[in-house]
């Protein structure tokens, strides 16, 4: 089956990155609203942290979360979905999609912190100037890209940490 990604345009990925990472942390859940709206996404009625995204403007495919009132996490679709049938041979196209998105955020915020690809699922994690981490990923189904605060990145680096030093086991 023939199958073409629909992608995220560069210009729209570096102004939801200008709004949601370089902008001030921490974000209010309420801020997180703001922004949503900002975009033009449309949110879920009785959960309005889900919403839709650029790509499937028909489709709840975004979302962010909150702790006790705070931002701590944001995501959002660079491409489509492949159906079931194109995932075979739409690997090698979500790749090529995938370092293109990697080189704009090189190019944004330097080399990346970690990068992983294992069985056709790939990441990297990128680390802007204020701490929050920018996590592109994907597989053969599709590309996106996960937003984390700096609070959140703190807490996971404290977490390998505690593991690193044998104070806990990597499943607590």
């Amino acid at each position: 089956m023939s199958f073409e990604f629909t992608v995220l345009s560069d210009e729209r990925f570096v102004e939801i990155l200008d709004a949601w990472v370089d902008s001030p942390w921490p974000k209010t859940a309420e801020e997180g609203y703001a922004l949503r709206d900002q975009f033009g996404w449309i949110p879920k009625e009785d959960k309005p942290s889900l919403f839709t995204s650029d790509i499937q403007p028909h489709e709840l495919s975004s979302s962010f979360s909150c702790r006790q009132g705070v931002l701590y996490s944001f995501n959002f679709l660079i491409t489509d979905i492949a159906p079931e049938e194109a995932r075979g041979d739409s690997l090698k196209d979500a790749l090529v999609i995938y370092r293109h998105f990697c080189e704009i955020l090189t190019n944004r915020y330097g080399k990346p912190k970690r990068r992983k690809n294992r069985n056709g699922f790939y990441e990297a994690l990128y680390v802007s100037p204020q701490g929050v981490g920018i996590n592109p990923g994907g597989c053969r189904s599709f590309v996106e890209c996960y937003v984390k605060s700096p609070e959140e990145m703190f807490i996971e680096s404290e977490y390998a940490r505690l593991v690193a030093k044998g104070y806990i086991s990597e499943d607590e």
